[in-house]
């Protein structure tokens, strides 16, 4: 019995070895097996994430014979996003929902995007996909502008050019002074241990002072608000980017001569100022009337083809030119577009006339939309990136402030004057409403314009100032304009209400006749 006992206590102990000895066996096995399967996996999704074959240098850029599928990988991801973000647009129109506005959505979709491509490894695409303010300036910006100088006639500017001239030009130093006082203060503090010399802070205030509501215009086009409010807004979103890029540019010049801003300084400025906005003016003028002057002295009518690529062509030769002799190209291009739109247009034949007016407006359409999508995708995968929390609210809230300054005070002062015109004074010079001041406040959101000035600044502020202006604008087009048509209900703004200068106006228009003249074609009973 003992024996039997003995016998069975050895044969249970030799078990639990071979027990132990095959658990071992088999985790050492499940171990490599599972080492060996992360390090391929890792190796997969590196590859896949950067679209690369290992790099012999170590410097992260694809090799000759991959740079092309790299570069292709990038803009594919661009592309499919602005895809979703027209897609998306046609499905909120078509079931009339206006509690958030496309452009919102593209931010959101490229920050998730700039998220994702945050944590790869695929360093060169991060930089292709990263907000480029050349790429914005010379390819994205110009069709934008051109666009809203082509429609000047349309928005019936010319009957609120007091308001729009005021805010545009008075408004927007206003706003730079503003933001830049209320900064430079902070800068006292140490909060942060943030360092903006004066000069620092007024460029920050310029920057922040370029308005960019094409969300706002976007949904008032959508529901057809007052034609007054929304001429002013457009008149003066258009000549404030224009005056805030000339301010940017004449304090960039006061900074690479190594100065800083003083009251010496200021009429130095101002004549700097008048003297780069005329002559950019003067530009575009002259190309717009050279245009005018060939297409009513030739028969480039009778290939509109190229009479419609030639008005494309010399738009942006002027924006181009004025840009290449350190002029303002946004003031040029702007001043261009609009003089060929009242002369050069009467001299078009039909199929320009349509083809030109479709095209700025499909081409400034892609443009805005892509430029939102950069913005969000920016957000994440820039490189030079410092966060200031504290800093960021402060100027966002400062950038209200200013608004509230630039808007408010000179409405009250243009409304004295409207008040007391004189009684041969023009009957379309009307006051400014309370309920229209609140709308010109809320349209001040910021956009891709300060983002590009932003990024041409150097030196030690430069990451901590792109970054906040960044923020700043995400914040700004996320709260203002997604918020715009509930705003539009609470002012009880008038809505449905058509333009006065539609832009179909001249599609009865017939074809040009040799005298140069365009002739409309009336039925057999005098019926135009």
């Amino acid at each position: 019995m003992e024996g039997s006992d003995t016998a069975l206590r050895a044969s249970s102990s030799l078990l639990l070895e071979t027990l132990a000895t095959v658990s071992s066996a088999t985790s050492t096995l499940l171990s490599e097996l599972v080492s060996s399967t992360t390090e391929t996996l890792i190796s997969t999704a590196t590859e896949t994430s950067t679209g690369l074959p290992d790099v012999p240098d170590g410097s992260g850029e694809p090799l000759p014979e991959d740079e092309e599928k790299v570069s292709s990988q990038a803009l594919l991801i661009l592309v499919s996003l602005l895809i979703a973000a027209l897609l998306t647009s046609y499905y909120l129109q078509r079931w009339r929902i206006r509690t958030v506005h496309e452009t919102v959505l593209s931010i959101f979709a490229g920050m998730a995007v700039g998220l994702v491509l945050r944590f790869s490894t695929g360093e060169y695409i991060k930089r292709i996909v990263t907000f480029d303010h050349t790429v914005f300036f010379n390819m994205l910006l110009p069709p934008i502008i051109l666009n809203c100088g082509y429609n000047l006639q349309k928005t019936s500017i010319t009957r609120n050019m007091t308001p729009v001239l005021t805010f545009a030009f008075i408004g927007t130093a206003i706003s730079a002074v503003v933001i830049g006082i209320l900064v430079q203060i902070y800068s006292f503090t140490s909060i942060e241990n943030i360092g903006f010399s004066l000069l620092d802070s007024l460029m920050l205030g310029t920057i922040l002072s370029a308005t960019d509501p094409v969300t706002i215009l976007a949904v008032f086009e959508q529901l057809r608000v007052d034609p007054k409010l929304f001429s002013i807004i457009f008149g003066e979103t258009v000549f404030n980017d224009a005056v805030a890029i000339v301010l940017f540019v004449t304090l960039g010049d006061l900074r690479s001569r190594g100065q800083d801003f003083t009251l010496g300084a200021i009429p130095g400025m101002l004549s700097s100022f008048m003297f780069v906005f005329s002559a950019s003016l003067v530009v575009g003028m002259a190309m717009g009337v050279m245009m005018s002057l060939v297409c009513k002295h030739t028969r480039l009518y009778e290939y509109p083809s190229i009479e419609a690529s030639l008005v494309l062509l010399v738009a942006y030769h002027s924006y181009l030119l004025s840009n290449a002799i350190e002029l303002s190209g946004i003031v040029s291009l702007l001043f261009c577009a609009a003089t060929m739109r009242q002369y050069t247009y009467r001299s078009l034949s039909t199929k320009s006339k349509r083809a030109t007016r479709y095209l700025f407006h499909l081409l400034s359409g892609l443009a805005e939309n892509f430029v939102f999508i950069y913005l969000g995708i920016s957000l994440f995968t820039s490189s030079d990136v410092l966060f200031r929390p504290v800093f960021i609210v402060f100027v966002m809230i400062a950038t209200c402030i200013s608004r509230y300054m630039a808007i408010f005070p000179l409405s009250r002062v243009l409304n004295a004057i409207f008040k007391y015109r004189h009684p041969s004074a023009p009957s379309s010079a009307q006051p400014v409403t309370h309920e229209e001041q609140t709308m010109l406040f809320w349209a001040g959101l910021r956009g891709a314009v300060a983002v590009a000035l932003a990024s041409e600044v150097s030196g030690k502020n430069g990451p901590l100032l792109r970054t906040t202006v960044l923020c700043v604008v995400v914040l700004s087009v996320t709260i203002f304009g997604g918020t715009t048509p509930q705003v539009v209900q609470l002012l009880d703004i008038r809505t449905g209400v058509p333009q006065p200068d539609s832009s179909d106006e001249d599609e009865d228009l017939g074809p040009r006749g040799t005298g140069h003249h365009n002739i409309r074609s009336y039925d057999s009973n005098g019926n135009a």
